[in-house]
């Protein structure tokens, strides 16, 4: 079975994998035949054909394949062809990320598929109708004036608004900043800083002092991934450090982590380009 995330918005395309690996994974808690392909990865090499593997420990097995449009066309033809060919036993999610080419192999493969979920940003009526459905599910309350300062402030940035929506502290006619545009305005300068001139031990030591202060994690993040995007330049680390952000992101907000775990995997997984032994007193300040 082939399911086709189509379309940009990482909110909604990581949403929809989640709610798919959460159903996959009450049936297999084991996850051995849970298979996860980032292509934009461009450190990492790939074998497509290993996907045509038999589920040895499960009755069947979940291929998530995200950032497709970022393969060359030789490797969107290659995965192309290994798509019609796997067996019936796996369940195979592709995202594309980035719009596919017309009349490319993948693009009329993917066409083919038994499921279609639409990824593309949300506007108007649709945004203010996935904004009331997110506060009513946090939650919260949400006013006609504020669905509308929310789409003012972000547009169709769904990680903002939800982040504003978790916190509950919403941009309202007399305070039209909200929290998040309060932290986007402070922070991000000392993040700007340490992402320009890779200082990755320094923003880490900043992320572990924000987090013992008792700052909102998601703020922190948001404002992390706005100095990602404006300073780094190198556009596979970018996409890289943000996908980061946005799993942790996405695993705080749904509880399956811990404020001290998230600081814990952005302190493993960001960049690391200093002397190794250091982090030992960073994880120190963490149990403390």
């Amino acid at each position: 079975m082939l399911i086709y995330i189509q379309g940009p918005d990482s909110f909604l395309a990581k949403e929809a994998i989640r709610s798919m690996k959460a159903k996959y994974l009450e049936k297999n808690p084991t996850g051995s035949e849970l298979v996860e392909i980032d292509c934009s990865d461009t450190g990492s090499t790939r074998s497509w054909a290993d996907l045509k593997a038999i589920p040895l420990f499960a009755t069947s097995r979940l291929i998530i394949i995200s950032q497709v449009g970022s393969l060359v066309v030789a490797e969107q033809v290659s995965l192309a062809s290994i798509l019609v060919e796997l067996p019936a036993t796996s369940i195979v999610v592709v995202w594309d990320g980035k719009a596919l080419k017309p009349d490319s192999e993948l693009a009329k493969v993917s066409a083919q598929a038994s499921k279609k979920i639409p990824a593309q940003p949300l506007i108007s009526s649709e945004l203010a109708k996935w904004i009331k459905k997110q506060a009513e599910i946090l939650g919260q309350g949400v006013s006609a004036e504020q669905v509308k300062n929310l789409i003012s402030q972000y547009g169709s940035d769904l990680w903002a608004i939800q982040t504003d929506l978790a916190t509950g502290h919403l941009p309202s006619n007399n305070n039209r900043l909200s929290d998040w545009s309060h932290a986007q305005a402070d922070k991000p300068f000392i993040f700007f800083d340490d992402v320009r001139s890779s200082r990755w031990l320094a923003l880490k030591q900043h992320l572990v002092n924000a987090f013992n202060r008792g700052e909102a994690l998601e703020l922190t993040i948001g404002s992390l991934a706005a100095a990602v995007r404006q300073s780094v330049g190198d556009e596979g680390l970018r996409r890289k450090i943000t996908t980061i952000l946005s799993e942790v992101d996405l695993a705080l907000k749904t509880g399956l982590i811990e404020g001290g775990d998230a600081v814990a995997l952005l302190i493993a997984y960001l960049p690391d380009r200093q002397n190794r032994v250091q982090w030992g007193e960073l994880w120190l300040e963490l149990d403390s």
